[in-house]
């Protein structure tokens, strides 16, 4: 299926006419009559905004199929899991204000 043929399906399996799309990317109507026509394509910008709009993916939008897997990016978010030990890798010159401020309040109290 092209992108054209792919264009008007969407469109009409969400129930949206020619005019919902133009107004949802502030263009015109014909400029969508010309997607679903073959005469012209959307630039990246309005790419982008189908498929905020239908809620798919650029990769499910051009191509009709999923590139890659989910599970990748579910993947991803197990690294946002951080550990003490992470954080003190990352962040080790803390060790230097933290140990001063120690010191400076073991002088002065003790």
């Amino acid at each position: 299926m092209n992108l054209e043929n792919r264009l008007k399906e969407l469109r009409e399996q969400h129930k949206y006419t020619q005019d919902d799309v133009a107004g949802f990317l502030n263009i015109s109507r014909q400029s969508v009559s010309k997607w679903e026509l073959g005469k012209g394509y959307p630039d990246i910008d309005n790419l982008r905004r189908l498929s905020d709009l239908y809620k798919i993916s650029l990769d499910q939008l051009i191509t009709g199929k999923e590139k890659y897997n989910t599970q990748v990016a579910s993947h991803s978010n197990e690294s946002d899991h951080k550990t003490v030990g992470d954080f003190l890798w990352r962040h080790w010159w803390l060790v230097f204000p933290v140990f001063g401020m120690l010191s400076t309040w073991f002088y002065y109290y003790y």
